[in-house]
């Protein structure tokens, strides 16, 4: 179920007795564990417990047999817990498929587990990276929460920034919101200004700058990467693997959900990579590549200074018609 889901079943009492919560984002799957604390218990003390992944099976049972003193269930907490097929018989297969009603097990994982999907009584919170416009509603929430107003075009940028990294999310519109209290206000210019951006949204405004041909800015960012320690042969890396989505996607046949899946990331990114790819011909994208593969190539070979091959590619690309 996505994220949302649980939060709504939560609050409507349409609870389960395991929680597998899974995805990159590591904000979702602490604010959910947060979410069961809350609601079944009084005392952490007493009723939440904290188990090694490395755990055996009848440790792990008897604990999720045990009963809550103070708080209305006891709550059990595992951190990447991937078990293997071994691990699930006997006492704690037969627990799987008759959990008891006292008790909540939450799992914690950052990659999928196939094994623990099997079972019907595991309820499986997906928690990957949101949609933009739920992160936008999210921020303006926190922000009229705290008698702070914001827009959605400056949530969104927000967004865009944190590449929908809700954890970063969070640590930003916190500092936002501490720096506008007396101001009553965040726009544009105080996102841009306080909002750090990372090196992947860095080079996504980079292609922006290259595409338009705005020189200055272009060279500006690079030189904001460059302090921020990136490497040279950093950003010729990343420059190469952006273009190279760029051409894949100016060229397929595919749907934004199809190219999301083969590059592993959210539609939204993909949606942003074909806007950018307007502003680049096939021919250009095309011709982009093939010099790019040529310096990756004599950079890692060593025929190449990687400083002067970095600068001569954003040349080359900027001057092409």
């Amino acid at each position: 179920m996505k994220y949302i889901e649980f939060k709504n079943n939560l609050e409507s009492g349409n609870d389960f007795p395991i929680y597998l919560f899974e995805g990159e984002d590591a904000f979702f799957r602490e604010r959910g564990l947060s979410l069961i604390k809350n609601k079944y218990v009084l005392e952490s003390e007493f009723d939440y417990a904290e188990l090694e992944n490395t755990c055996s099976a009848n440790d792990l049972v008897a604990t999720l047999n045990g009963y809550p003193l103070l708080s209305k269930k006891k709550v059990t907490l595992i951190k990447e817990f991937y078990p293997k097929a071994d691990f699930i018989k006997g006492e704690f297969s037969k627990y799987l498929s008759n959990p008891s009603d006292l008790n909540v097990l939450v799992i914690l994982n950052e990659k999928t587990s196939e094994t623990l999907k099997k079972f019907p009584n595991v309820a499986v919170v997906e928690c990957g990276k949101q949609d933009v416009n739920l992160i936008v509603k999210y921020i303006k929430a926190q922000c009229k929460a705290s008698g702070v107003e914001i827009d959605a075009e400056c949530a969104s940028l927000i967004a865009d920034y944190c590449l929908l990294d809700m954890t970063r999310v969070d640590s930003e519109v916190k500092k936002l919101i501490s720096y506008a209290t007396n101001i009553g206000v965040i726009d544009i210019a105080t996102v841009n200004e306080l909002v750090a951006k990372e090196s992947e949204y860095k080079i996504y405004e980079l292609t922006n700058f290259i595409g338009a041909k705005k020189f200055t800015k272009a060279i500006m960012v690079i030189n904001e990467l460059i302090s921020k320690g990136e490497t040279a042969h950093g950003i010729i890396s990343y420059v190469y693997t952006y273009f190279r989505r760029l051409l894949h996607v100016s060229i397929s046949n595919m749907d934004e959900t199809e190219i999301a899946k083969s590059f592993k990331v959210k539609d939204y990114a993909i949606k942003k990579m074909k806007e950018q790819a307007k502003m680049f011909s096939k021919r250009s994208l095309k011709k982009t590549v093939d010099l790019l593969t040529e310096i990756d190539y004599k950079v890692k070979s060593g025929q190449a200074d990687v400083d002067e091959k970095m600068w001569l590619v954003v040349f080359r690309i900027m001057t092409d018609k």
